[in-house]
């Protein structure tokens, strides 16, 4: 079964061939192993789809995530903490009915 590219890429692949590499490159340049593990980064990017509500991103991030080698504990953890921050920045806006 062939694999479906991924839908970032179909849209910048429409765009322009340039663009489409481009955006590969900063996409490698950035998930690499630095000061973050690869696996963080994973992580990291899985938590900002979940705060984001993309559900298309979740369902990347966390496959990339195992396949950085995440567990499904981590990868749990990581959208319980986005979570929070959602639910977090939800009541602070809500605050502002009280000015």
């Amino acid at each position: 079964m062939k694999k479906e590219k991924q839908r970032p890429y179909l849209f910048t692949e429409a765009v322009s061939e340039e663009l489409n590499v481009a955006f590969k490159n900063l996409a490698s340049e950035i998930m690499k192993d630095s000061a973050l593990s690869s696996k963080e980064k994973s992580l990291i990017a899985l938590a900002c789809a979940v705060a984001i509500k993309c559900e298309y991103c979740v369902k990347a991030h966390k496959e990339n995530a195992l396949t950085a080698g995440a567990t499904m504990d981590e990868i749990k953890e990581a959208a319980a903490v986005a979570s929070q921050v959602r639910l977090g920045s939800g009541l602070t806006f809500a605050s502002f009915v009280l000015d």
